[in-house]
């Protein structure tokens, strides 16, 4: 079936009728330069030939237009989330399908921070959603560190906002671990100066993009069989993920279903290599249907499950693959900007040896055959 987004009046919109386009979040804690990195963005990608489509914060719209702001209210966070999903569908409905971008400034899974658990219960059952509806219906999220995070940074909020430095910092927690999950997830640090967030932040968003070419560089590492209640006791997200191998009349590609507890998104990717470690890499989002039909049509030459659970560290965003044949060992994964990025992994992570140039523990690879544990 087609995904189905509700609209606040009760109208709908199918799915299929709206993807193409990207759609990326910039989130975090107070104070981490949202309203600067917007007005940056949306300057240097119109510049580089992308248009530019801004949806604005949903509770900062509601503040000022005379809303009664308790942010760990439900009735407030259900007015938010209606609120985004009326201007989301807008700009979806608005972007051209290429060369443009949808950036929204902060998303529908920003209420898990303000919500406890009862009650993002009831939140998801009022608007007819899962947690992966509300985290993965973005294409990219961008956690901007607020600067109640480093002691050294001057901390300032803005005219509607008025959380302290430890409600900030906490706050800026609580994005991380509500956020993390999503299939492009990347954390901006605290700098220097805010031009040097900008940058990496502009860098960041470009290579998300594909400016000036859509390429993934990759390591992967062999490792020993990890803790998983370690992982999912730190910032961590558990996903299922099966991978279909096809060849078509267009050639290879590769199908992917992921979520949790039957709650999926479906990716078509198609991959050619440059390196061992870069490819160029073009993903479609696709309806149940459309994943189903493509699964019919075309030649299945293997397919794979595993499960990967997404660890923000330090910063950095790491994938760790665990599959049903292996009892001893998994896979550490980590995505670069340039094959001459320095890879530091987590120190409780036990390494057995680097496998990026190694062809038989390449997904594909693990469908034919799987080498014997270490």
């Amino acid at each position: 079936m087609d995904s189905v987004w509700k609209l606040p009046n009760g109208g709908h919109i199918k799915e299929n009728s709206m993807k193409n386009t990207p759609k990326i979040v910039l989130t975090g804690g107070p104070s981490g330069g949202k309203s600067h990195a917007l007005k940056m963005l949306k300057t240097k990608l119109e510049a580089c030939g992308v248009k530019v489509f801004i949806v604005t914060e949903a509770a900062t719209g509601l503040i000022k237009d005379g809303y009664s702001a308790d942010a760990s209210g439900f009735n407030f966070q259900l007015a938010i989330a209606r609120y985004q999903l009326e201007k989301e569908l807008e700009a979806q409905k608005t972007a051209p399908k290429e060369n443009a971008v949808i950036i929204c400034d902060r998303g529908l899974m920003d209420s898990r921070v303000y919500l406890n658990d009862d009650d993002f219960s009831r939140f998801k059952n009022v608007l007819g959603m899962s947690e992966v509806d509300l985290r993965d219906c973005y294409d990219a999220v961008f956690h901007l560190d607020s600067t109640a995070v480093d002691k050294n940074t001057a901390y300032k909020n803005n005219e509607v906002r008025d959380e302290s430095r430890s409600e900030a910092k906490n706050i800026n927690e609580r994005s991380l671990l509500a956020w993390c999950g999503n299939p492009h997830y990347r954390v901006i640090p605290v700098c220097d100066s805010v031009e040097e967030k900008l940058d990496i932040l502009l860098k960041e968003v470009k290579a998300f993009l594909g400016i000036p070419k859509p390429l993934e560089i990759e390591r992967k590492f062999l490792i020993e069989y990890p803790d998983t209640d370690y992982l999912m006791s730190l910032v961590c997200s558990k996903s299922e993920i099966e991978q279909s191998y096809m060849i078509g009349e267009e050639g290879k590609f590769r199908l992917r279903k992921r979520g949790e507890n039957g709650s999926y998104i479906y990716i078509k990717t198609v991959k050619n290599k440059i390196s061992d470690t870069t490819r160029e890499e073009f993903e479609t989002r696709l309806t149940e249907d459309e994943y189903n039909e493509l699964i019919k049509n075309n030649v299945c030459t293997g397919s794979i499950k595993k499960d990967r659970y997404c660890l923000m560290y330090n910063g950095t965003y790491y994938e760790i693959d665990i599959f049903p044949f292996w009892k001893k060992q998994a896979y550490i994964e980590v995505e670069l900007l340039s094959e001459d990025d320095k890879v530091i992994l987590p120190d409780f992570i036990k390494v057995i040896r680097e496998v990026t140039y190694d062809s038989r523990y390449k997904n594909s690879s693990l469908c034919r055959s799987i080498p014997d544990e270490d």
